[in-house]
């Protein structure tokens, strides 16, 4: 109810506390996730900025692919003028990284 009393208001960012944002607000937060070789293996395969890559956790579209599966695994989705990105990840107590593809310019990484 509130988020309809003040979705008027633009200064506000009531998004936040979708499902989606708090999803994308744990794997920003998740400092052993951000630093793991695979995730770097990725970004560099697919040629990722320091900027792509957080705008991806940031503004991405987040679905989960089972819901109340263990371990929960989501797609994440980022369609941009410039991007085109598709993450798999999975979540038991920490954040597990499937893949990274760019759709825009797909290719094999083996970061395995």
């Amino acid at each position: 109810m509130v988020y309809f009393m003040f979705m008027r208001d633009d200064s506000r960012d009531l998004d936040i506390w979708t499902p989606s944002q708090r999803v994308l607000e744990d794997i920003r937060n998740d400092s052993v996730f951000q630093a793991t070789p695979r995730l770097d293996c990725f970004q560099m395969c697919n040629a990722l900025s320091d900027e792509a890559l957080m705008q991806l956790w940031t503004d991405a579209d987040v679905k989960s692919l089972n819901p109340g599966g263990d371990p929960y695994r989501y797609s994440i989705t980022l369609e941009t003028e410039d991007l085109h990105l598709e993450a798999e990840l999975e979540r038991r107590k920490r954040f597990s990284l499937m893949f990274i593809k760019d759709l825009k310019n797909p290719k094999e990484c083996d970061c395995d």
